[in-house]
């Protein structure tokens, strides 16, 4: 009777992870969509090929939350029909996504010498061709000025030289923008390594109730 108690809990404790589970994926593809189509974004990317990774990590926040509404669906059938071969899909599945976000999380915490690199070459390229005729990057650098009340790249008003006059964000700041907006992606990596490890950790929950189930399915059998 108490293995029979504890087995009925396991399940429904598995249904419920897995609902929540879907529900999250539901919101990884909503974010992905989101930062697609927002303007806030766009702006960046249209005008800096440096930042064509924004839409390089949308596309990923959207097939990761296809894959996790998938296997949340079939974690929930696999519970509900307590279908083994359902549960050992979604206990492989759940171990893959595992993987790729705890080394996603990883990553986001050791990159930030390469994620300078590219802020640098944004801002560089930006200050180069500013002053060329319908320049995309100029209207970046105005953006960027604007937003993070900065000037210039690595040297402030110096990397524009005798032409900084013509610069109008240049006459009222004079920090230089590649600390700022180092700072400003730094911090989100923070955030992306933090909710990455921390999704990756909670799906070690979903692995012991898949396996456990599996285990009690198998017992039943016998």
């Amino acid at each position: 009777m108490a293995m029979g108690s504890c087995y009925t809990c396991i399940r429904y404790l598995m249904f419920a992870f897995n609902f929540l589970f879907w529900l999250l994926g539901c919101a990884i593809l909503g974010i992905g969509i989101w930062i697609r189509v927002d303007e806030n974004f766009s702006k960046y990317v249209n005008n800096s090929d440096q930042f064509g990774m924004l839409y390089t990590g949308a596309y990923i926040f959207i097939a990761v939350g296809v894959v996790i509404m998938v296997v949340g669906f079939l974690g929930c059938c696999g519970a509900i029909r307590e279908n083994q071969c359902m549960l050992g899909v979604f206990f492989a599945l759940l171990f893959i996504i595992f993987v790729v976000l705890l080394g996603a999380g990883i990553w986001a915490v050791v990159a930030k010498e390469q994620v300078k690199d590219v802020v640098n070459k944004a801002l560089e390229d930006g200050v180069k061709h500013y002053f060329s005729e319908k320049s995309a990057q100029r209207e970046f650098m105005d953006m960027v000025q604007n937003d993070f009340e900065c000037c210039g790249a690595t040297m402030g008003a110096f990397d524009y030289g005798t032409r900084v006059t013509e610069v109008e964000a240049c006459s009222k700041f004079i920090k230089p923008c590649n600390t700022k907006l180092f700072d400003f992606v730094k911090d989100n990596l923070v955030i992306i390594a933090g909710v990455s490890i921390g999704i990756a950790v909670i799906l070690i929950l979903g692995m012991i109730f898949s396996m456990v189930l599996c285990c009690a399915l198998r017992d039943q059998e016998v």
